[in-house]
């Protein structure tokens, strides 16, 4: 194993070599995440254990998340250079391999294959393939600040409010702010402001929260939603049945209720739109029988999941739908005989 200085500069950072590695060698470099329970950082441990008894070792590239994923599968690439969040979040190695398969989030799998929103530019990766889709809800919710004295969106263009909004800045967000007309420029212009979710603290100035990565868990995602709901007394506002039915439409969600309690403040049912799953995926020149292997690993061992920081689960019905990307062979193959697919 050989050490190298990053390109994030000396002593931040080590590119690391780590031998052969693909089809051929039984050795394959996942598109991962960090360490600190980050979704595909936690999943790719438990898919680098399930495989271990069938002779693999999976390399877990901790940097090949964001939105990256999809293009270092789809070219085979060579992981980017550590940046700065990389390293906020411990991960100060950058693997010098090129990626064979990836986790990423199942809508994102989606807009890849089809070329939409962020990889409109440079998609669609159309060999891209699904292994396994594994369940993973999370909410679009809303919370103000009582004393806002509001109890709808729309209020906030109407009244013109200098109000400033967290958001995750999700193409599942984007919608609801056009929905209620608020955007960057006007609410800028009323003193107000919009405010992402990285390094939110229970003192960050706040007014609404607008979010489709709610959950109770703390993952770095969707730990700010603890953090602001247990520090703050928040009113949960209903979004309007439009709008969820656009999102069902248009941003790949589905209709569901966020349940009395899911969150502190969350004091009744709640209709609103969600979504659900992470995908391991795969290149289609993958060999069947790696897929086949891993899509059994992750069968065989999904009992492990219970054990993570998010709430993973494995459907039968739904672990083979890519939701319009086509299933790898391999683990069609399996999924056919465990009759997941019937």
């Amino acid at each position: 194993m050989t050490l190298h200085a990053a390109e994030v500069g000396p002593g931040v950072g080590q590119t690391e070599d780590v031998g052969a590695t693909g089809y051929a060698t039984k050795r394959l470099v996942l598109a991962s995440a960090c360490s600190e329970a980050c979704p595909w950082g936690e999943l790719g441990e438990f898919l680098r254990d399930a495989v271990r008894p069938d002779g693999y070792e999976i390399i877990l590239c901790r940097n090949c998340n964001r939105t990256e994923g999809p293009r270092l599968v789809a070219n085979a690439a060579l992981p980017p250079p550590l940046v700065e969040d990389d390293l906020r979040h411990g991960t100060t190695r950058r693997i010098n391999a090129h990626v064979d398969f990836g986790i990423t989030e199942a809508s994102m799998l989606g807009w890849a294959y089809r070329g939409q929103y962020i990889y409109a530019k440079d998609g669609p990766y159309t060999g891209l393939r699904l292994i396994a889709r594994i369940e993973d809800p999370t909410y679009l919710l809303v919370a103000v600040k009582p004393q806002l004295g509001i109890s709808s969106l729309a209020e906030i263009r109407a009244r013109k409010l200098p109000v400033r909004i967290i958001t995750d800045f999700q193409p599942s967000v984007m919608p609801v702010l056009d929905y209620y007309g608020i955007d960057r420029k006007s609410l800028e212009s009323w003193g107000g402001s919009l405010v992402g979710t990285k390094d939110i603290t229970a003192a960050t100035p706040f007014d609404v929260v607008i979010s489709s990565l709610a959950s109770p868990a703390n993952n770095p995602e969707s730990a700010f939603w603890t953090t602001l709901t247990v520090a703050h007394d928040l009113k949960f506002l209903d979004l309007d049945t439009a709008l969820i039915d656009q999102l069902v439409d248009k941003a790949d969600m589905v209709r569901t209720t966020a349940r009395w309690g899911l969150l502190r403040g969350v004091d009744r049912a709640i209709t609103t739109a969600g979504r659900s799953g992470e995908v391991v995926f795969a290149r289609a020149d993958m060999p069947d029988d790696i897929a086949y292997a891993i899509a059994r690993a992750i069968d065989h061992q999904r009992g492990e999941l219970k054990w993570f920081v998010r709430p993973y689960s494995i459907d039968p019905l739904t672990v083979g739908n890519g939701r319009g990307v086509p299933l790898h062979g391999g683990a069609a193959r399996y999924y056919r005989e465990k009759h997941y697919l019937d």
